[in-house]
């Protein structure tokens, strides 16, 4: 479970609070830790993160209980209570400390970042991250959590099939290598169009939506092996989204460097 991007089956923790990092006011956010060349391998986590900078929440990182009570990564405890699912999670902590980084969008731009962020997280991230990452080169993928050997076979045994089924439960895992390839081009240029020559996605100032997207074309980027075909599509075919990339990631993460150096 420790690498699955959402997190599966129930959390096995009975305790609460889990972390002894928790302080009045502080946001502890639970997850995966970083990979060797990304913060977090996890789209879901790393939105969370980058959302938290970008409205300027103080935050800290807990990584020894990754899973929440929903099972799925991120969670946060904040003032003795916990919140599950980022979507969710940065919903309260909008309202919680009146982040107004969205008080000017239109209901259509409202909107657009909805379709945005669900055609990302519940499609693109299957035909290119979880595909890629973790059935096609899972090797990379653990060379690049920097896993012990044996944690990596039991990765492959046990914890493959299972992602294995739910491609194919989701339905995307039931096309061909070029007709997954054509839906995640037909994704990312999507994306690209909507982008423009924009510097975000819905003007010239950062938007919770710019943090969604980000987290997600930082992972194809960076979390997947160079020359991949995720990776040579998104910086042969979206120029645009490579440079909305490398802006969000040198305003929000200047740490990064030092971030994956400690990994």
């Amino acid at each position: 479970s420790y690498f699955y991007l959402r997190g599966s089956g129930k959390s096995k923790s009975k305790s609460f609070p889990k972390s002894s990092l928790a302080k009045p006011g502080l946001v502890v956010v639970h997850g995966v830790g970083p990979g060797s060349v990304v913060v977090n391998p996890s789209p879901y986590v790393l939105k969370l993160q980058t959302f938290l900078r970008m409205a300027n929440i103080d935050y800290v990182f807990d990584r020894s209980n990754p899973m929440g009570r929903k099972g799925k990564m991120p969670w946060i405890e904040l003032d003795g209570k916990d919140y599950c699912d980022s979507t969710f999670i940065i919903e309260h902590l909008t309202k919680a400390f009146n982040v107004s980084i969205d008080n000017n969008l239109s209901e259509e731009q409202k909107a657009i970042s909805r379709v945005i962020q669900k055609t990302l997280e519940e499609n693109t991230i299957w035909a290119t991250i979880i595909y890629n990452r973790l059935i096609q080169e899972p090797d990379w993928f653990i060379k690049m959590m920097k896993l012990p050997w044996f944690v990596g076979v039991i990765f492959k045994l046990f914890f493959i099939p299972p992602v294995k089924k739910n491609l194919y439960g989701h339905g995307i895992g039931r096309n061909s290598v070029e007709e997954i390839q054509h839906i995640a081009r037909g994704d990312m240029k999507a994306l690209s169009a909507l982008l423009k020559d924009k510097s975000f996605f819905l003007g010239d100032q950062p938007s919770t939506i710019d943090a969604c997207v980000f987290a997600f074309t930082v992972n194809i980027i960076y979390g997947l092996r160079p020359g991949s075909w995720p990776n040579e599509m998104m910086k042969n075919e979206c120029p645009n989204l490579v440079a909305f990339t490398n802006r969000m990631k040198e305003r929000y993460w200047p740490d990064w460097d030092e971030i994956i150096a400690k990994k």
